[in-house]
């Protein structure tokens, strides 16, 4: 019970202030935090007097001489939302202390409720990462009704609109001995706890948003987002990611990447906008692209999703495509020179100018790979097969 978790510290603490022993104890009496701590644990008969009665009693010193392990002084029942869950006893002539009795309960109470809100918080929050896993991490088609609900009972509302944030920690960064920044087993904790107050100050800004660690590299924003709001949305976000990465950099010289997913809705919804952010992070990542900030709608990883998402009867025919290209001495240059022709929208000048390479050069590389695949690279259909054939093959990534 978080009342004899906190019972002592708040007796030594306390106790300082009025310069007065004082006791307290639980729901039947016994005494859980004591200025003298032999007292710890032992039953105080006048307070299950006052618990039965429910309001403060004065014990003068004659009233006590028949009681073991009472002593003269003022005794007040400890309210909980309306629920008595113990007493408090302050030890002295009743006649001076009265003017104290109700300032310390007060006190006592107040500190009981911040430290029971805590305990509440941090139940809740465990209680909610549990279920955002699982919504995650399991397949949960049928169970719609009862997440809802489970949902519902935390606060939030799973049938909204949302859009998952994943945030990735570059942990291995933080972790270099002798580097400026670098934390050790000791520090990571508190820097842990600062790295989740920043990222919920930047990217929580609505009741509805849900926030969940999911592990020591990677944490979650499930943001409830309007449809009409998602270019601004994605706007704000890198903004937000930026920020991010400042704080970092001036840290700890350390840095986060940030992959938005696909606007969804519902609880199947999550794990689908959870599943496109980790595909566009592990594609963003791979590429090694600027910024460290990639969405789901962005074209770029359209293309990349096209090309690396390809089902496997397709995947086969291509593959097959590729067989005599592949198997050829200078398969490495003859894709990349393809690659590099596709980027400069099929211009044979401006790719041979992109390489450094004479236009005859290039001809001839052009003329091999029409060669060894049976394509007319002059069209633009032809190129797109021979395009999807190589990115999908691992080219290039």
């Amino acid at each position: 019970m978080i009342l004899e978790q906190i019972a002592q510290t708040i007796v030594d603490n306390t106790s300082e202030i009025i310069d007065y022993p004082m006791i307290i104890t639980d729901e039947h009496g016994n005494i859980i935090g004591s200025t003298d701590r032999s007292r710890l644990g032992s039953l105080h008969i006048a307070t299950v007097d006052v618990l039965r009665r429910n309001r403060t009693v004065s014990y003068e010193p004659e009233d006590v001489q028949s009681l073991d392990n009472v002593l003269p002084g003022v005794a007040t029942p400890i309210v909980l939302n309306d629920k008595v869950i113990g007493v408090l006893g302050i030890v002295g002539n009743p006649d001076t202390i009265n003017k104290y009795v109700q300032l310390v309960k007060s006190h006592v109470e107040l500190m009981f409720h911040e430290s029971f809100k805590r305990e509440t918080t941090v139940l809740e929050s465990k209680t909610l990462d549990t279920l955002i896993q699982y919504l995650l991490f399991s397949d949960h088609r049928h169970e719609s009704g009862p997440m809802l609900e489970y949902g519902r009972m935390l606060g939030y509302q799973f049938d909204l609109d949302r859009i998952c944030i994943v945030i990735e920690l570059d942990l291995p960064s933080l972790h270099q001995p002798g580097r400026e920044g670098s934390l050790d087993k000791y520090s990571f904790p508190y820097f842990q706890k600062e790295l989740i107050e920043q990222v919920k100050h930047l990217f929580v800004d609505n009741r509805q948003d849900i926030f969940s660690l999911l592990h020591l590299e990677q944490m979650i924003v499930l943001k409830a987002v309007q449809p009409h709001e998602q270019e601004a949305f994605i706007r704000k976000t890198e903004q937000r990611m930026q920020r991010l990465n400042q704080f970092l950099q001036d840290k700890h010289q350390a840095s986060a990447s940030v992959a938005v997913g696909n606007m969804k809705r519902g609880v199947g919804g999550i794990k689908e906008s959870y599943e496109n952010a980790v595909r566009v992070l592990k594609i963003g990542k791979s590429n090694a692209q600027s910024g460290r900030f990639y969405h789901y709608n962005d074209w770029e990883i359209t293309l990349e999703l096209l090309t690396r998402e390809l089902t496997p009867a397709i995947a086969d025919k291509l593959d097959g495509m590729l067989g005599a290209l592949r198997r050829h001495a200078n398969y490495d240059t003859l894709s990349a020179t393809f690659l590099t022709y596709c980027r400069c929208n099929l211009n044979l000048s401006e790719t041979a100018r992109t390489l450094f390479i004479h236009r005859n050069s290039l001809a001839y590389r052009m003329d091999k790979l029409a060669e060894l695949t049976g394509l007319d690279l002059s069209t633009f259909e032809h190129c797109l097969l021979l395009y999807i054939a190589i990115r999908g093959s691992g080219a290039d990534q």
